[in-house]
């Protein structure tokens, strides 16, 4: 008598269903971590986010426009700014009440630049310096190891943001509030000491060193300005000279009721040509049509034709853009590949059927035919008893 050891037919096709079952829920979980992932990476940039911790309940977006080096814009022209997007809101009919509209909407403003800092007998040359007006702190919520923020409506501008190691290079502790230090010869005093924050990403953006905050205008009087076209502007009512322009950054949270509405109208605003700003709506920066534009320009998306000096902060961003990016093509591949093996599984089945379209209806009617019997059976026998 002679034994077969051959696996069964149908075994054999059921363990291959098997497989490709496991394999798409493998693919399944991977999109999902990759998922998880991106959506941790853009929990963790709060500078993006501004929007939705501004908005409440109502429409919102935030607003990034980036001027290039050959521009001046000062001061006034960011009064001018303030003054134009009230007006064009309300022009808009997001409020009637220009008080209203005031609550409706903030922006920031900066400047990069270095400044020399001392202390007694310690001195800190050519340090990293962000100039800053308006609510700058509210759109860049550092992490606060101790003090606190200045903000726009401080009288005196004499306030700084240092980072920890500036603290302990300048101080030996980070239990420094209320610190005076001198900045081009004047009494500065130290207002909040943050966490720099660390990571590859952060490095390669700009925060392999330390960073000051303060003021525009202490910026302007006592540092160097080197973002943006600057020039010599009038003596102060103490003397001191002071550069003028060098704002290349202006951040805008405010109603978006149209999609692509705020970054036009903050555009039209601010007075300057497409040449010489980059635009950027923050609020659906990461999402799957944003990122998927950043895939289409993989390859090209570094040659970049106007001259900014970016920030550290939206270094970080882009960075981070290529990255999520990434992860989006690998969720894309993963679905994908799940679609395309159900699809030719859903195709095989087809193919290899043992049924027909007029059998199914015929047994679908059969199945009707005897469901109406039994009820109306059902129906006979309760009136029998009745």
């Amino acid at each position: 008598m002679k034994i077969s050891f051959e696996p069964n037919k149908e075994l054999k096709k059921y363990k291959k269903q098997f497989i490709l079952v496991g394999i798409c829920a493998v693919l399944l979980i991977v999109a999902l971590i990759l998922q998880m992932i991106s959506l941790s990476i853009i929990g963790k940039l709060p500078d993006e986010l501004m929007a939705d911790r501004w908005s409440g309940n109502r429409r919102m977006a935030q607003i990034s426009l980036y001027v290039t080096e050959d521009r001046a814009v000062d001061e006034n022209e960011m009064k001018r700014f303030d003054y134009q997007l009230k007006k064009k809101l309300t022009d808009e009919g997001v409020s009637d009440d220009d008080d209203d509209i005031s609550n409706l909407y903030t922006m920031c403003y900066s400047a990069q630049g270095t400044v020399d800092i001392s202390f007694e007998n310690r001195t800190a040359e050519n340090v990293a310096a962000i100039g800053v007006g308006g609510e700058f702190f509210l759109f860049h919520p550092f992490t606060l190891v101790s003090g606190s923020y200045f903000f726009a409506d401080d009288i005196m501008k004499d306030h700084i943001v240092v980072d920890e190691d500036m603290a302990w290079q300048l101080f030996g502790s980070s239990d420094i509030i209320g610190q005076s230090v001198t900045i081009g010869g004047v009494p500065h005093y130290i207002s909040g000491v943050i966490k720099r924050e660390d990571g590859r990403m952060q490095k390669a953006a700009g925060l392999d060193r330390s960073y000051v905050y303060l003021s525009y205008d202490s910026l302007s009087k006592f540092g160097t300005i080197l973002s943006g076209r600057t020039g010599q502007g009038p003596g102060a009512e103490d003397g001191t000279q002071q550069e003028v322009g060098g704002i290349n950054c202006v951040q805008v949270v405010c109603p978006n009721p149209v999609d692509g509405s705020a970054a036009l109208i903050c555009r039209e605003c601010l007075g300057i040509d497409d040449d010489g700003v980059s635009v950027i709506d923050n609020t659906d920066r990461f999402s799957f049509l944003a990122l998927l534009k950043v895939l289409r320009q993989t390859g090209t998306r570094s040659m970049w034709g106007k001259a900014i000096y970016y920030p550290y902060w939206e270094n970080i961003a882009r960075g981070w853009e290529d990255s999520l990016a990434a992860l989006l093509l690998g969720r894309m591949i993963c679905i994908i590949a799940v679609v395309l093996i159900a699809a030719v599984n859903i195709v095989n089945a087809y193919r290899n059927k043992k049924w027909t379209v007029r059998g199914v209806a015929r047994y679908i009617a059969d199945k009707k035919y005897d469901f109406e019997a039994k009820r109306r059976k059902k129906l006979d026998e309760g009136e029998e008893t009745l």
